[in-house]
């Protein structure tokens, strides 16, 4: 790889960093409930951070196929800063509201063209063949940074206060403003459709029905792809709730947390050689199937069952990631991939937008537990209708 697009890698794993290190993480419910948050305030919180991404994740894809890369991740990083910043000096649901949609629309603008990015600087150099290689290493040193961010979010709450770690962070988001202002646009095809605004809706909403309707293959990865990031997002902040129900603390929550992200930094790390040993097809149904169902296994089992069944999610989430991006960029065009991947993100923010709260209501109405069981049985119907749609549209993937 000639050293120019070698910078690139080194740039993107810095966003990654900064996306990833994620101090807050070991506190976060922590931090609500010491401001008056319940439940459904801090589902409610994600939800609009969610809709926030979702509201400009095409047409920013779009603006990094059109205008470039480089220039969105630039001013993603800058908007990512910018929200944690106020974050640190908020102390209402409000305050926390105006972050979250800063937060949001900077993360629409860094969602699909970081992995886009990548993709392209790998093709431009002959090595997109190794795209899974490098994709899942990539997301090994976000959930490394993300496990070390446990530790060092929970010694900071210790020593200092849950506020102290919000400040750390906006610094640590800081550094990808250097890191995308370094980067260096790989040559590829790009879209050639004017400037008229009623052209570029155009091309968006063509993008838009071959990515899930023209073309079969993409489709059906990109719905399964969704449906998986919807289940893994939303037990992000399940678990953080799930640890906070069973009374633990920031000095209970942060090894758990150390071992969750160790534990999909090593399987997102050594994907290509896990898909070697254990096979692309029985790998496929375990994303398919225990995934969705680990939420039902929450929901019934004891706390040190249900722990051992939450390390293998995260086991199978580190898989899955690296794996399911690498099936999405395969069957996309290089002139659009950023915007195929921005769809992907919009269908599972807007999805977990919707089950977030839904959670968040059931369980203050009933109890988490009945709440984990209708998300996980939704959930797992959603995965076997579209994992089997993959599985019948591109079964030379198993």
């Amino acid at each position: 790889m000639n050293k120019p697009h070698l910078k690139n890698i080194y740039c993107l794993c810095i966003i990654k960093l900064s996306k990833w290190l994620m101090l807050i993480m070991p506190v976060v419910a922590l931090f609500y409930n010491e401001n008056g948050l319940d439940e459904f305030d801090i589902y409610l919180l994600q939800a609009v951070y969610s809709i926030s991404v979702a509201i400009l994740e095409i047409p920013s894809g779009y603006m990094a196929d059109v205008v470039g890369r480089k220039k969105t991740l630039v001013f993603g990083s800058i908007l990512g800063t910018l929200g944690f910043v106020l974050y640190s000096t908020s102390h209402s649901f409000y305050g926390f509201l105006v972050a979250e949609i800063i937060l949001g629309i900077g993360g629409s603008f860094i969602s699909g063209a970081d992995s886009a990015m990548l993709f392209d600087t790998l093709a431009s150099a002959d090595l997109k063949h190794k795209y899974l290689s490098f994709e899942g290493r990539i997301t090994s040193l976000g959930n490394v940074a993300e496990t070390l961010a446990a530790i060092l979010g929970g010694a900071i709450a210790g020593l200092l206060s849950y506020r102290s770690v919000y400040i750390a962070q906006a610094l640590v988001a800081s550094i990808a403003i250097p890191a995308s202002l370094m980067l260096i646009e790989p040559t590829r095809k790009t879209s050639r459709i004017g400037t008229s605004l009623g052209n570029n809706i155009s091309h968006i909403l063509k993008v838009c029905k071959t990515s899930l309707f023209t073309d079969p293959k993409l489709s059906s990865a990109l719905l399964f792809s969704s449906v998986t990031g919807i289940a893994t997002l939303c037990m992000a902040w399940t678990a953080q709730i799930y640890f906070v129900s069973h009374g633990f603390k920031e000095m209970t929550i942060t090894p758990l947390w150390v071992l969750l992200n160790l534990t999909v930094a090593f399987f997102s790390g050594f994907a290509v050689t896990t898909q070697q040993l254990f096979g692309p097809k029985p790998l496929f149904f375990c994303i398919m199937i225990y995934i969705p169902a680990t939420y039902i296994l929450l929901g019934i089992f004891p706390i040190a069952a249900a722990l051992v069944c939450l390390w293998l999610f995260f086991a199978i989430r580190g898989y899955a990631t690296p794996v399911l991006k690498d099936l999405i960029n395969q069957n996309c065009d290089a002139a659009t991939r950023a915007t195929v991947l921005s769809i992907r993100s919009l269908i599972y923010r807007v999805g977990f937008a919707t089950l977030g709260p839904l959670i968040g209501l059931i369980a203050g109405k009933f109890s988490l537990a009945a709440a984990l069981v209708t998300t996980g049985t939704l959930l797992l119907i959603l995965s076997c209708v579209t994992g089997f749609y993959l599985y019948r549209q591109a079964p030379e993937y198993f």
